[in-house]
């Protein structure tokens, strides 16, 4: 009964006992502590990183193993289990388009799929957030703004 109690103690401890954390504003600076549950959720999120980079370099690993013993083309079965396709792919991308487009002449356009992505330079936006900039309001009308988040885990030394 003893050893019982022991244990519930200690599990106590264990679950109560977190590192310290804190929390840095990357516009200024500021920086507070972080309550336990955020803390336990990094540390969460942090052994689950973990634990899917390891799982990611083992399949890649299987992978290979598969692919060099039984090649393209292969489906690899075990019955009420799972399956296993193994595919190859190509991919052929124009590596010189000047070349290319001397060369088919006029059949170029027929021949190949132009894409083209506009990328607005910093001193564009920078004339869009100017309101001195008389251009400004037709510049913003053409231009939108997204905003997004996300996690990016790194072991801290």
């Amino acid at each position: 009964m003893a050893k019982a109690e022991a244990k519930k103690e200690e599990s106590k401890v264990k679950a109560v006992a977190v590192p310290a954390g804190e929390k840095i504003d990357r516009d200024g600076g500021e920086i507070t502590a972080l309550d336990a549950a955020t803390i336990r959720l990094v540390m969460q999120g942090w052994e689950l990183k973990k634990q899917i980079d390891e799982l990611d370099a083992q399949i890649k690993a299987i992978n290979a193993q598969l692919i060099e013993a039984h090649g393209a083309g292969a489906s690899l079965i075990v019955r009420g289990v799972c399956r296993a396709s193994i595919t190859e792919r190509e991919a052929v991308k124009i590596k010189d388009a000047e070349r290319l487009k001397a060369v088919l002449g006029d059949r170029f356009g027929d021949l190949v799929k132009v894409e083209v992505a506009y990328k607005p330079e910093q001193r564009l936006i920078d004339m869009a957030c100017d309101g001195d900039e008389p251009l400004q309001p037709a510049i913003g009308a053409c231009l939108t703004v997204g905003k997004s988040a996300s996690v990016t885990w790194r072991a801290e030394k």
